[in-house]
């Protein structure tokens, strides 16, 4: 329950530490994948954790160190449910700019 009460605090300490590089591709590839308004919905789950296992994996690839797991506690889920919010945003505007422009064309 504390992880809900506290939300506000972590949501803006998790915006100040994003990389909005990361965060900009899996948004757009995310958001074109959807295909409708419940695609909207679930993917943002999907996309938190390909944002995170991102923040692993391309710096141990770049830097030549070792792949670990993340330690599968209490801030890891605050984590989740910050970006979950996050790309559940981005994702509708992705989502919302896509149809536009099929309708246009």
């Amino acid at each position: 329950m504390d992880v809900f009460t506290n939300f506000p605090t972590y949501l803006v300490a998790d915006l100040h530490s994003i990389n909005y590089l990361y965060a900009g591709i899996v948004a757009v590839i995310f958001g074109l994948l959807a295909r409708r308004a419940l695609g909207i919905i679930l993917l943002p789950v999907l996309a938190a954790v390909v944002y995170i296992a991102a923040l692993i994996v391309v710096p141990a690839l770049l830097n030549g160190g070792s792949i670990a797991m993340p330690v599968l506690d209490k801030v890891l889920v605050e984590k989740l449910i910050a970006f979950y919010v996050v790309f559940l945003v981005a994702d509708t505007v992705v989502f919302a700019i896509k149809k536009l422009i099929q309708k246009i064309f």
